[in-house]
């Protein structure tokens, strides 16, 4: 390393850190003019880093947003009552309408997370920025979208 210089100064010259060894490789300027359009180096890492750090709030923020909007939905459901209800043996999904909607509804999220993650780990990878981190979202988000959809959807198919 240069007296005195840093990787953050100079990330082009970091030969260490492989998180970034398997992102696509740009292709390599034919002429002066596309050296010149080249992304700074610097700016690409700072990307690169972004880009871990959305990764993991998409798989965290689908996971609790799966919980939020399952317990808002539950709400309504609750508040409308039902036969399941008034006969005692549910306190919050009272009707075999709330059985079909609600299951339906709330996992909508996990689906959405899980589709989401796939489009931004495919739109990372052709824009040459870090998409390692969106896979190990993707492997998080798909058996929990699993999980969520056997768990509540037994709700649907036989009621409670």
């Amino acid at each position: 390393m240069a007296l005195g210089r840093s990787h953050s100064e100079h990330p082009e010259n970091d030969l260490r850190a492989d998180a970034d060894s398997a992102n696509l490789p740009r292709p390599f300027p034919r002429d002066f003019d596309e050296l010149a359009d080249a992304p700074d180096p610097l700016e690409e890492a700072r990307r690169n880093q972004a880009s871990t750090r959305q990764a993991i709030w998409w798989a965290a923020g689908t996971i609790l947003g799966t919980f939020v909007v399952a317990f808002l939905l539950a709400i309504p459901a609750r508040l409308a009552g039902g036969e399941l209800c008034e006969a005692g043996t549910a306190t919050w999904i009272c009707s075999r309408t709330a059985e079909i909607w609600w299951p339906l509804a709330t996992s909508v999220v996990p689906v959405g997370g899980v589709i989401g993650c796939a489009i931004m780990l495919y739109r990372k990878y052709i824009n040459y920025t870090r998409w390692r981190p969106w896979m190990g979202a993707f492997w998080i988000l798909v058996p929990w979208s699993m999980l969520w959809m056997t768990t509540v959807g037994q709700m649907l198919i036989v009621g409670h």
